[in-house]
């Protein structure tokens, strides 16, 4: 089994494996990412897909093998709720809505 090619990931600041690229209906761009994170009793392995532009190409990997598939749409969920752990405040629900890009490049590795 060939090892995916390594990215850098924003968020944990290090190293990832790219397993894919997934763009949904709304023309987003989404990277599935598996990495390590280390802890004072061991290490753990993590899987997501995050937002493509967290992850950043590295000299020397060729990434012209990374699949790319559709993905659903995401799950209706109201993030003004109070209730909903993943929530958002109204006024960040609308600036993300305007925020939005008709159409998003796709990925260039």
């Amino acid at each position: 089994m060939p090892v995916p090619p390594v990215v850098r990931y924003r968020l944990t600041g290090g190293a990832a494996y790219l397993l894919a690229w997934g763009r949904r209906p709304d023309s987003s761009w989404w990277a599935l990412l598996v990495w390590l994170e280390t802890a004072g009793d061991g290490c753990r392995g993590s899987r997501a897909w995050v937002v493509a532009a967290d992850v950043a190409r590295l000299p020397g990997e060729d990434y012209a093998k990374v699949p790319r598939r559709e993905l659903p749409p995401e799950k209706n969920r109201d993030r003004t709720d109070a209730r909903d752990p993943g929530r958002l405040s109204r006024a960040a629900d609308r600036a993300r809505r305007a925020a939005r890009l008709p159409a998003r490049p796709e990925p260039d590795f």
